[in-house]
This record gives structure tokens, C-alpha cells and sequence, in this order.
């Protein structure tokens, strides 16, 4: 009994498979670590670090963040958060 729907032969099913894996992997590659590569260098050339109205640096900050504040997460945020990044 034959399909209602003609597909194509197995062998062009076979080779639209292998050529779909031979563009999609590169593509996949190249935007995963393009994109992080593209935004190191934006970072290392995006000129000063922003600082805090302190004079700390934000990043540094920002960093600390969890470990400060753990004690506020144990409580599940019923105590008040110590010092803002």
C-alpha cells in the first residue's frame, strides 16, 4: 500500500541530515564562542570600570555580593540586605 504522501527517497533524507550537522555545528560554535569572544574584547576596550558612590569598583561589588548576603538568603529575605552592590 503506498503513501499518501510522497517523501523523498531515504538516501536524500540521509544527506539533508548530514548537511543540516555540517552547517548547524560550525554556526552553533562560532555564535557560542564568537559571542563570548566578541564581549570579552567589548569589555576589555569599553574604557573604565564604573565605580560605587564609595569609590569601590562594581564589578568587585557585584562579586562579593552572595557571600555577603548569604545570611539574607538563609532567611529566605526577612532581614534587611546589608549594603547595596
Amino acid at each position: 500500500m503506498p503513501n499518501s504522501v510522497d517523501a523523498p527517497p531515504f538516501h536524500i533524507r540521509i544527506a539533508r541530515v548530514i548537511v543540516s550537522i555540517v552547517v548547524l555545528v560550525p554556526v552553533t560554535v562560532f555564535v557560542g564562542y564568537g559571542g563570548c569572544l566578541v564581549l570579552t574584547v567589548l569589555a576589555k576596550l569599553g574604557g573604565p570600570d564604573p565605580t560605587t558612590d564609595d569609590g569601590d569598583l562594581l564589578r568587585d561589588r557585584l562579586f562579593d555580593w552572595p557571600d555577603r548576603n548569604r545570611e539574607v538568603m538563609r532567611t529566605d529575605g526577612t532581614t534587611p540586605l546589608p549594603l547595596r552592590p
